[in-house]
């Protein structure tokens, strides 16, 4: 090859089209000259057989199965992941003594003493989801396009009960009832219900090539679209809600509903790495970012139901709320890769078992209400409209994580 340049140079120069041809045939020559360098120079990056088909050669070979006339790609993924979100306390365990049956107001107003005081939020549980995709890889220097579908649910369950124990109360932090007696109002039993539904459809257009002999990465924009759907249910037993003789009030159980819904598009944009071992082991990592613009859809409704003959219904809180909202969203994924290349590298098989990350920024906007100020009465609960509701919001984000084993197939 060096001797060839040499031969080269040799020529006379030539003017007008001969010139130009001469001057493109020494870039030509350059290119291979290099390529043949960098060959021999990574050759010990990989000593095991054929793992990847075109290797860290000339100007950043695409990565990927030979074809001509472009590459199908599936992916096909199981997760196994948790859900957490701010500001879903729905109870305080107090630890102070109260009667069961017609506690004194002396009693009740010792529940503004907070005493080795925890607040109860819905119990972590995990719980499993999958990916499925496809894409194609085009002749057009090694771009990809593709969709990726991520369906994920999960129940957070968590019951609390202080009904044999007179030295702990529950304080609610969600319910706006005013109780007969018009003081402070605590529960025997809470049962919390959190259910959460996560779809995500990504619609990438990306390239994966060569930086150097050993790290391919691949750049990506596209858009992504998001729905997710959340429901928080609380009911509410005992306490205030007890049956009393003075003021008179009949037994019953409360049940809150909120409802937090979004759903929008917007755009993504992110960066894959894949740092190979040798032998088609590598470490692999993506990282992306997303701006996704919607419409969130809020409900709130509180009902007492008589807990006698004939269950009445009495429903004293209902709200709707709907409005438009860009929320930032970012992805993280960090694990361990496996691929192989057969068929004269015509198809790669690769599987991932990784690490995952999802943040969601500000998806709580779920309400707080609460009755203060409200005074004793003596024709029953359903008549106590003394006091006022506060109205509180806590902007909580969501998380999910986990782990993530994906399957893919390129031919």
């Amino acid at each position: 090859m060096l001797s060839a340049l040499r031969a080269y140079f040799s020529f006379p120069n030539l003017k007008g089209r001969a010139f130009h041809k001469s001057f493109c045939e020494l870039l030509c020559l350059n290119a291979l000259l290099l390529c043949g360098l960098s060959e021999s120079l990574g050759a010990s990056c990989e000593t095991c057989s054929c793992y990847y088909c075109l290797g860290p050669c000339c100007v950043n070979p695409s990565v990927g199965p030979n074809g001509c006339s472009g590459d199908f790609a599936t992916t096909v993924s199981g997760l196994y992941w948790t859900t957490h979100q701010d500001g879903m306390e729905f109870a305080i365990e107090n630890h102070v003594a109260v009667r069961i049956i017609n506690p004194s107001s002396d009693e009740i107003e010792k529940l503004n003493q907070l005493v080795a005081a925890d607040y109860v939020t819905p119990s972590p549980k995990w719980n499993y989801g999958f990916k499925v995709g496809a894409s194609y890889r085009g002749c057009h220097d090694g771009w990809d396009i593709g969709a990726i579908w991520t369906h994920y649910t999960n129940t957070l369950s968590t019951h609390k009960n202080t009904s044999d124990d007179v030295a702990k109360v529950l304080l609610p932090l969600w319910s706006a009832f005013a109780p007969a007696q018009g003081e402070i109002l605590f529960a025997r039993d809470i049962d919390a219900k959190w259910k959460l539904g996560l779809d995500l459809i990504d619609i990438p257009l990306g390239r994966a090539f060569w930086l150097s002999h050993c790290l391919s990465l691949r750049p990506h924009i596209g858009l992504r679209l998001a729905q997710i759907d959340q429901e928080y249910d609380l009911k509410h037993k005992g306490g205030s809600w007890s049956p009393r003789l003075n003021p008179t009030q009949d037994p019953l159980s409360n049940e809150v509903e909120l409802e937090n819904r979004f759903k929008g598009i917007g755009l993504r944009a992110g960066l894959d790495s894949v740092w190979h071992l040798g032998c088609g082991f590598a470490l692999c990592s993506d990282l992306a970012a997303s701006i996704v613009y919607g419409r969130f859809r809020v409900h709130h409704n509180e009902k007492n139901t008589l807990a006698m003959e004939p269950h009445s219904e009495t429903k004293f809180l209902e709200t709707r709320e709907s409005f438009r909202a860009s929320r930032a969203m970012l992805d993280l994924v960090l694990g361990i890769q496996w691929a192989t290349t057969f068929c004269d590298c015509c198809y790669r098989l690769a599987a991932c078992l990784a690490w995952e990350e999802h943040y969601f920024f500000h998806q709580n906007q779920m309400w707080r209400v609460n009755r203060i100020g409200d005074t004793p009465i003596i024709n029953g609960p359903s008549e106590n409209l003394s006091g006022e509701n506060v109205f509180f919001q806590r902007r909580g984000s969501l998380d999910t994580q986990g782990v993530t084993l994906t399957v893919s197939f390129e031919f």
